[in-house]
């Protein structure tokens, strides 16, 4: 009989591998950071003894999910008003709020950001562009989670730099790609490979054209990706076409920055004839659900999510960060992701539960280059995977796994999580972050960042 580290039996496995085949009374055994084998209790147990042996009875056992938009560095939960167009929230809000950020901030802002993410199920997360990526690396290494990340960086030359503060970053063309290059250098890879370093760049129209096309070149010559937030707003396909006489994606097209490692959140103002350009780059697109309905950005109205996905384009999902999202509960897009469109189309059969499971796993890992070791219960593939209590209220009884994962659960519902073969939460205990001492720093550190950053809170209510 074979020793392996951990052996779980007694679960329903939800494989998503090739067969999408859901084991009943399953077990999985992990050696190290990879799953040895997937099958029957019965025969598992016959083959492996576990130096730890996990009980999954009632519970769901899944790849865990990817979180492909997640600021790192925003907890200003309340603090921005909800009436506020993009333009307006990130020029007026954001950026000063942003800029304001120290070291000490993003460090224990991550930590807790990271603590809500582990604890509703999330073990990958893409950070679109930190203000200090050293203390970031730290934060996601201790955290054990798996992550993209990199340096916010732009040089407010794009149609919108007029959005960029001058006091904020204020950097040239090749500082930029300078900073960008240095990066990929020294992080791409860290944490036994759990961390990878993007070419990260701003968008939403604040960079030049040389900027994307630079960022490109970087990720293309070092093996990564390059990733920026596009085509988020009406707002910024109006200055794109007064500033080019072309939409977002559709300019990116013509200068040759789009390709098979581009990776664009948001993605909502988008017009057919793009999704045409997008499928034929094979450029990578991550929906965000959540802030895209908080502001206002016409998800439902215009965004082409579906088309993109019919013609063969990757979209992943993600919460975006909790200054616009305002959470960071995968399950809470997932069911978003699944019935804003079938009202939008007024047709239920336009997309499925199973289909938006596979965005929230799959496709995350497809956008970020990990689809070769992560994504599915099989053996060889790395050992990220999620434990949910389906002996809870609102999964009994249970008819469908699939149905109720996206129209039912609650991120509350994740019991366990491992990542690289390491336990992060067992029994919704986090074992790699301290809650209490990073509630207490954060609870410290938020008053002062908001002074400096000369935002107030608003009440439309008295508060006495």
């Amino acid at each position: 009989m074979e020793t392996v580290d951990i052996l779980i039996e007694h679960g329903t496995l939800l494989t998503l591998n090739n067969a999408r085949q859901i084991v009943t009374d399953g077990a999985l055994a992990i050696g190290k950071d990879r799953i040895v084998a997937v099958g029957k209790t019965s025969d598992l147990r016959q083959r492996f003894k576990g130096n730890k042996t996990i009980d999954a009875s009632r519970r769901l056992v899944m790849p865990g999910l990817v979180d492909g938009h997640a600021h790192l560095g925003e907890i200003a939960r309340g603090l921005i008003p909800d009436t506020l167009r993009t333009s307006d929230w990130l020029k007026f809000w954001c950026y000063p709020y942003m800029a304001a950020i120290t070291e000490e901030d993003e460090y224990w802002y991550s930590l807790c950001l990271m603590a809500e993410m582990i604890r509703s199920g999330t073990t990958c997360f893409v950070e679109p562009g930190c203000m200090w990526l050293d203390t970031t690396i730290k934060a996601i290494e201790r955290s054990g989670m798996r992550a993209t990340t990199g340096s916010w960086v732009w040089d407010h030359a794009g149609p919108d730099g007029h959005k960029c503060p001058e006091y904020f970053k204020k950097m040239t063309l090749q500082q930029a790609l300078d900073v960008t290059e240095r990066n990929i250098k020294a992080y791409d890879g860290m944490a036994d490979g759990r961390i990878r370093c993007f070419a990260t760049i701003e968008g939403v129209g604040t960079c030049s054209d040389e900027l994307m096309l630079g960022a490109k070149a970087l990720a293309d010559r070092y093996g990564t990706f390059t990733l920026m937030h596009k085509a988020s707003s009406r707002e910024e396909v109006a200055s794109e076409l007064k500033a080019t006489g072309h939409r977002p994606v559709e300019h990116m097209y013509r200068i040759a920055a789009l390709g098979p490692n581009v990776y664009l959140n948001h993605m909502t103002a988008v017009e057919p004839f793009e999704v045409d350009m997008l499928a034929e780059t094979d450029t990578k697109v991550c929906q965000n659900p959540p802030a895209a309905l908080k502001l206002a950005k016409g998800t439902t109205q215009m965004s082409h999510f579906l088309e993109m996905r019919t013609k063969g384009v990757t979209v992943c999902l993600g919460c975006d960060g909790v200054n616009s999202g305002d959470h960071k509960d995968m399950f809470r897009s997932m069911y978003l992701a699944a019935t804003l469109p079938k009202d939008a189309k007024i047709d239920p059969e336009v997309i499925t539960a199973e289909e938006v499971v596979e965005m929230a796993t799959l496709a995350g890992y497809r956008a970020t280059g990990w689809q070769s070791e992560l994504g599915s219960l099989a053996p060889g593939m790395k050992a990220d995977l999620i434990l949910v209590n389906t002996d809870r209220p609102e999964w009994v009884p249970t008819y469908n796994y699939v149905y109720s994962l996206v129209y039912t659960a609650s991120g509350d519902s994740v019991d366990t999580v491992i990542v690289d073969g390491r336990i992060l939460m067992e029994n919704r205990q986090l074992t790699t972050i301290d809650l209490a001492e990073v509630h207490a720093r954060c609870r410290e550190l938020a008053p002062k960042l908001a002074a400096r950053a000369n935002v107030k809170p608003q009440s439309r209510w008295p508060v006495v």
